[in-house]
């Protein structure tokens, strides 16, 4: 049986974890590759998946270094991203699960590789930003993992080792490792191919499978 998970707060990742936004990143994603490198869909889904997780900025410039084309992909991206973002639904269960840990007292984040005034205003428009003590988005020099991570330590005062992180890529356990305690969620990424990045336990398939397996810790 798998030990709970004692902690204060919960930082959630958005694409893939509370909104069931991936597939349409992917393709767009993908789409670009194609487009702009002359990459195979094949070779374009492995180069997208190998790095989903971290902005497309950091995508781009990690698959293709240095390449002329860098600039004008990204910007393309971003907004193909912002134009259709807000059409994305969250998952049936998110609503739930934050409404249940926010009752029971846990401080709720979100992290997210989108713009920060884009993911603020996603939860805006969803009457949702109400859960979250702070939505924390994409800017050049704060991103998700240790930027987000260490404001939250040193902003709202959480001990790293309060915090359970939780989203849907191998890039999202990565950047947990050495900052916080991680749940995975199967999607994009299988239980096996957390298993095989190193992440042997606290593997889920459903938002709502969280709340029982944390423990919150009293102030």
């Amino acid at each position: 049986m798998t030990d709970k998970l004692r902690c204060r707060a919960v930082i959630f990742d958005f694409d893939g974890t509370l909104a069931d936004s991936m597939p349409f990143l992917a393709q767009i994603g993908v789409e670009v590759m194609m487009r702009f490198y002359g990459v195979s869909k094949e070779e374009a889904v492995d180069r997208y998946k190998s790095t989903t997780g971290l902005p497309y900025e950091h995508q781009i410039k990690l698959n293709f270094p240095d390449h002329d084309a860098n600039e004008e992909a990204i910007e393309v991206f971003e907004k193909m991203k912002i134009d259709r973002i807000f059409e994305q639904e969250i998952f049936p269960e998110s609503e739930g699960t934050l409404n249940l840990l926010k009752q029971k007292g846990f401080t709720l984040f979100v992290s997210s590789s989108t713009f920060q005034s884009t993911i603020t205003e996603y939860f805006l428009r969803l009457n949702m930003d109400e859960y979250f003590t702070e939505i924390l988005g994409y800017r050049p020099g704060f991103e998700k993992g240790a930027h987000h991570f260490n404001h939250v330590l040193e902003k709202h005062g959480i001990p790293l080792h309060e915090v359970v992180f939780i989203g849907d890529s191998i890039k999202d356990y990565e950047r947990s490792k050495d900052f916080t305690q991680f749940v995975a969620l199967e999607g994009m990424f299988t239980r096996s191919d957390f298993e095989e990045a190193g992440h042997l336990d606290h593997i889920i398939a459903n938002l709502a499978e969280l709340e029982p397996i944390l423990e919150l810790i009293p102030e």
